[in-house]
């Protein structure tokens, strides 16, 4: 991965499988879960489509592409399909996010005033409005946030309700030494299997293993510069509500944080692979 062609592959691997769901959609061959609204495209179910569109999208921006926000454009149409509230949030932190820092170098470079930046949110504003009242007639009780934040329960309780903690909060015990991944819920009375969250990582495999994962994981991403902070805040405060390290996508954008992160040492490494290339010619 500190090769600038295999970087190059990465990336038109990714948008590729973005337009691939995306033809996929349009010519009406996916699927949906059971018959609801919530598509799902070539998985198995809404979520794990909306956590590869959003991943691969975070990849294409670790990877500084220039066409990153044509993409956004097919992410946000295909996760709106998918009715993922947690996608959707996941979604509006990267590109916000992104987007903020953007502004900042503009204004610090001195290429943009407040002025205009007071124009380009009002602007944007009132064609979202536009857009999401007149156009699309989105039905956002089908991302079930209502549902959730309605609910006669409290926040919290709701949350273990709709992500199937409930064996995590009736056995605490188990985040001391782990309760085993795997079907094995019926034996309490739970018909329904974890959603896979940072709660339930824990819960699986217990304290110690899980403190070790987050230092794998903090020694990953211990240097990153503020211009990628946006994707990680965006795949791991989503990860709150769906983590899917079932796909290989989550795990690269960890262990991408050492390459495209650290864009110097990558220089670096690459003009050797050039001189080392010449030579041997």
């Amino acid at each position: 991965m500190y090769s600038r062609k295999w970087l190059n592959a990465l990336g038109i691997v990714c948008k590729l499988n973005l337009l691939i769901q995306l033809a996929i959609f349009l010519l009406h061959k996916g699927k949906y879960w059971e018959g609801t609204f919530r598509y799902m495209g070539t998985y198995t179910d809404p979520n794990q489509l909306g956590f590869a569109i959003i991943s691969t999208l975070s990849i294409l921006f670790l990877l500084k592409d220039k066409w990153k926000y044509l993409f956004v454009l097919v992410a946000g149409l295909l996760i709106v399909q998918t009715s993922s509230s947690g996608m959707l949030i996941a979604l509006l932190i990267l590109v916000s996010l992104d987007g903020m820092i953007m502004l900042k170098r503009s204004m610090d470079n001195g290429g943009i005033t407040y002025t205009v930046l007071f124009l380009i949110i009002l602007g944007i504003g009132g064609v979202i409005a536009l857009i999401l009242l007149d156009v699309i007639h989105i039905d956002w009780d089908h991302f079930r946030v209502s549902d959730k934040l309605n609910s006669n329960k409290s926040v919290l309780q709701s949350f273990i309700n709709d992500r199937a903690l409930n064996v995590a909060q009736e056995h605490p015990e188990y985040f001391l030494f782990g309760y085993g991944e795997g079907f094995q819920f019926p034996r309490y009375g739970h018909s329904e299997e974890m959603h896979s969250t940072w709660i339930s990582l824990c819960y699986y495999y217990g304290v110690l293993p899980f403190c070790v994962l987050l230092a794998w994981i903090y020694s990953n991403i211990r240097h990153i510069k503020l211009e990628v902070v946006p994707i990680y805040c965006a795949i791991f405060l989503e990860a709150f509500t769906l983590v899917n390290h079932r796909q290989a996508s989550f795990w690269m954008i960890i262990l991408l944080a050492n390459v495209c992160c650290q864009s110097d040492s990558v220089n670096e490494y690459n003009d050797e692979l050039e001189i080392e290339e010449k030579k041997s010619a």
